[in-house]
């Protein structure tokens, strides 16, 4: 019955998401900009820029989505293959044993038969001579040669009483193998099926690769635009001229989106970037501003063991969610952030302000 639920959850993913790879991804190639002279006209173009990109990966995003929920269905599909096969390999064994019980217990029956049959002529020949030899030897079948030896009722009792047992053992044991049987049928039908959906899914996962390969490229392009807009406007208002941002992150991850939000004068993993914000003289505190970073804890609140995590601060409540993405209540702050549900994608959370995995807040500069 699993296995059966699965397959109508396959079935429905299957095609939503082939309907995502046939439908053209409509990229926006949008006009090469013309280099602007004054700093509102960078400021107009950069937002421009940023526009496009988050266009970009926002049709990124609901494509990589859709591919997730393949690649989700692809592992239940291999899990229950799984599942199925060690089943198979259970009934195959359970239908040996069966097998060999049946067999035992034939070998059992024909040795007991000639045991008792053994016994029953030692007993007559014991009382009455050959007259049961010739009662034996004229009878057409072992029932027949019973019922003409009715003077020995003990021997007659235990006969019938072995018969019947066995009989009914040997019932049984065919029963139930029937009943594997048909269970193996029907698993070895499931396995097929689910079989052929692994194989469908796994195409779309190596295709989901392909989709992200071509949005990387249009993003890497519009990134790199607003990092020289960033270098000519000399970073935010809040950064000193004389401080550079810093554009040595690696495409996609948190710590590069980021830093097309605010200026980031420093380098470095998100677990360095509170005490590299520190050392070049920025604010920190545990209490969420409009603006500011949130640092994380290594491994806590779901950030990565080794790198960390960062994110930018959106919006602090009470907000009624004009211009934000939700609803924000007092006590909360909503954060934007990349690489947190997939490399190359914002995602937007709302936050505790006591939420004890944060390292803390980065402000501007002191």
């Amino acid at each position: 019955m699993t296995g059966e639920i699965i397959l109508r959850a396959l079935r429905r993913v299957v095609p939503a998401v082939m309907a995502v790879l046939v439908v053209g991804l409509g990229l926006p190639a949008g006009a090469t900009p013309v280099r602007a002279d004054t700093p509102a006209q960078l400021e107009a173009e950069r937002a421009q820029l940023l526009q496009q990109l988050a266009s970009i990966s926002s049709e990124q995003s609901a494509a990589t989505g859709a591919l997730n929920s393949a690649e989700d269905a692809f592992n239940q599909a291999t899990a229950a293959l799984n599942s199925e096969q060690a089943q198979l390999a259970s009934l195959n064994s359970e239908l040996a044993t069966l097998q060999g019980q049946i067999t035992a217990d034939q070998a059992q029956e024909a040795a007991a038969r000639d045991a008792l049959s053994t016994l029953t002529r030692a007993t007559y020949e014991s009382v009455s001579g050959n007259t049961v030899m010739t009662a034996v030897l004229n009878a057409k079948d072992f029932t027949a040669a019973m019922d003409s030896l009715s003077g020995a009722s003990t021997v007659t009792a235990q006969i019938q009483g072995l018969e019947t047992t066995l009989g009914h053992d040997q019932a049984d044991l065919i029963t139930k193998q029937g009943e594997v049987q048909s269970d193996f049928a029907q698993a070895s039908a499931l396995e097929g099926q689910l079989s052929t959906q692994s194989n469908q899914l796994l195409t779309i996962v190596y295709q989901r690769d392909q989709v992200l390969q071509q949005f990387s490229g249009p993003s890497e392009q519009l990134a790199a635009q607003i990092d020289e807009i960033d270098n000519e406007l000399g970073g935010t208002a809040a950064v000193p001229s004389s401080t550079s941002c810093s554009d040595s992150f690696a495409y996609g991850d948190c710590t590069w989106y980021v830093a097309t939000r605010r200026c980031i004068p420093w380098g470095g993993n998100a677990n360095a970037w509170y005490y590299n914000a520190a050392k070049m003289g920025y604010d920190e505190g545990s209490v969420p501003e409009v603006g500011a970073v949130a640092v994380y804890n290594q491994g806590e609140g779901g950030a990565n063991g080794w790198y960390g995590h960062v994110a930018y601060v959106e919006v602090v409540g009470p907000d009624l969610g004009v211009g934000s993405v939700a609803v924000v209540p007092a006590g909360d702050f909503e954060i934007s952030e990349m690489n947190w549900g997939g490399w190359d994608r914002v995602d937007y959370r709302v936050l505790p302000d006591n939420a004890p995995y944060f390292q803390g807040f980065i402000y501007g500069p002191g």
